[in-house]
Parts: C-alpha cells; structure tokens; sequence
C-alpha cells in the first residue's frame, strides 16, 4: 500500500518525533484516563492537552487529528497498529521534510515507532466516541453542499436626479451576501444582494431556526441522548490548515 503523509499531519509527526519522551508519557496517560464523550471529541481531547502538557493550542490539535486520521486509515483499511506504524515510518524516510531526522542513529527511528504505536493504542481508549462522532460527521457531508462561512457587506447607492444627472437627490442601501460552500469539487461561493426587507427576513428565520434548536435539544437532553456538532470536527482540519497558512 503506498502510503504518503499530507502536509496537514506533518506538523503532528514532527511533534511525535521531536518531543521528549515525559510529554508523551503525559499524553498517552490523558488519552487513556479520557472521559467518553461524543461531543467536539478532538476538540476536547486537544484542550486536556494543552492543561496538562503547557503546548500551544495549534500543536496539541495537529498532534490529535493526525491521530485520529490515522486511526481511520488503519481502520478504514482493516490495519494492525503495526502496520499503520510501518507505512508511516517509510512514508517520512522518503519525505525530504523529514530527512534530518533519519540522519539521527536507528534506536531514535525505533523510539518514534514505539512513541506513534503507543499513541494509538491509548487513543482507541475512546474508540467508540471517535466512532459515534465519524458516523456523525458522515450524515452531515452526505449533503450535496456543506455551508462553510458567510459575509455581508452594506454599500450605499447615490440615487440621482433624472435631469443632470449630477445631484444626490437619494440614497439606497444594498447588502450583498456571500455564502461560501463546500460539494464533491472543493470549497465554493456565490453572492446575493438584499434589501433591508431581506435582512429582515433572514434574521426572523434565523431567529426561527435558533428556536427550533434549542427546544429540539431540550427534548434531546429529557431522553438523555447527547446532540452534537459534528462541523466543529470536520473544521478541526482546516483551523490547522488556515493556520499553517498564515504562519506561511
């Protein structure tokens, strides 16, 4: 099976690979004393982290959705934990980003696999949260389109007089509205304008479906049955990419 490592993980394998090993004995053992949850499952994870192990909030998250991805390869794909740690291991020895560290003596090549297999093991501590949060996230991108981010910007429009043409006798405002939106192709956009009629409109429905929610999680939480949010685990993966970019 080839094998190649995205630039979204590197940054979590190079921590594997660089950090010394009383971090990752702290890690391994809050992975493993990890409370079940299915809500914001990554999230979460990477904030008990960043409590106990004092690392900026965008390394404990690269660190735990490379994790998590990994583990849905091995999974997907019907891996040991022995083989996912082989191929991501002669995966970095043919990357250039890693050459560095294969230039370092065998025993520290040997301590990253044991590092990455003990890692993996401790995360299947909360398997069946990591495993309600993917269906999760399955029934959400089953859609045709994903609603990704939004924008409204309000210009004002001279209205001038029908003779000359050169005085303001009006002004009118218009609100254009962006939606940008994920399908099978990639990340997309498309612009509405509004009145103020419009807006109006689309804050009572909004206001609506605000409702809506809330009452339908009351009644959620009456049956005991957590309601959770999915997107945030999607978008976990393109908070580290946004990041990376902007560090670029």
């Amino acid at each position: 099976m080839d094998f190649k490592i995205p630039e979204q993980y590197k940054s979590g394998i190079e921590f594997i690979l660089n950090t010394n090993d009383d971090a990752i004995d702290v890690i391994i053992s809050a992975l493993r004393d990890f409370p079940p949850t299915v809500e914001n499952v990554v999230y979460k994870i990477s904030e008990r982290i960043v409590q106990i192990q004092k690392i900026d909030r965008h390394t404990a998250l690269s660190l735990v959705v490379t994790l998590v991805s990994l583990r849905q390869l091995y999974k997907e794909e019907n891996l040991s934990n022995e083989a996912i740690v082989a191929l991501v291991n002669k995966s970095i020895e043919q990357d250039a980003d890693f050459a560095e560290f294969f230039s370092l003596k065998t025993e520290q090549i040997e301590r990253f696999k044991r590092r990455l297999s003990s890692l993996l093991k401790a995360l299947e501590n909360i398997g069946f949260s990591l495993d309600i949060s993917d269906k999760a996230s399955d029934l959400l991108i089953e859609y045709e389109r994903i609603f990704s981010d939004s924008r409204i910007v309000t210009d004002i429009r001279p209205v001038f007089d029908s003779e000359t043409e050169r005085k303001v006798e009006a002004a009118i405002l218009i609100h254009t509205l962006k939606i940008q939106y994920k399908d099978a192709e990639g990340t997309k956009e498309f612009y509405v304008a509004l009145d103020s009629d419009d807006l109006d409109n689309l804050h009572e429905q909004i206001v609506i479906a605000i409702d809506n929610r809330d009452a339908l999680g009351s009644v959620l939480k009456k049956a005991e049955i957590e309601c959770i949010n999915p997107v945030l685990e999607i978008e976990a993966l393109e908070n580290i990419e946004d990041n990376n970019e902007q560090q670029d």
